[in-house]
């Protein structure tokens, strides 16, 4: 197992709140909190592949390929935009000047 980190993380969003769900563990979490009556086949392979790896029997891409796949499905994606790499390169201070 890698970690459990996924090489990019997923966001997801229902009620105006949105999570970064960044791991094998965030991933189970979420999956487990969906309510039982909105769980179906897709819901059922996300938890497989994503207990699977987390113990070591399938690759954490393929978690992570079948947890955004189901997101994507359920509508609970949510398209992030990234800062650009200015916004978020190394700072540069003054405090040794002041």
């Amino acid at each position: 197992m890698d970690g459990g980190v996924f090489k990019q993380p997923v966001f997801v969003g229902e009620n105006g709140y949105i999570q970064k769900i960044d791991c094998l563990m965030d991933a189970i979490e979420f999956l487990e909190e969906w309510p039982v009556e909105r769980r179906g086949l897709l819901h059922a392979a996300a938890c497989e592949a994503c207990y699977s790896a987390y113990d070591g029997r399938k690759p954490v891409e393929a978690a992570h390929k079948a947890f955004t796949t189901w997101a994507r499905k359920v509508g609970v994606i949510e398209d992030v935009p990234t800062a650009p790499s200015w916004m978020t390169g190394p700072k540069i201070s003054n405090a040794n000047l002041l």
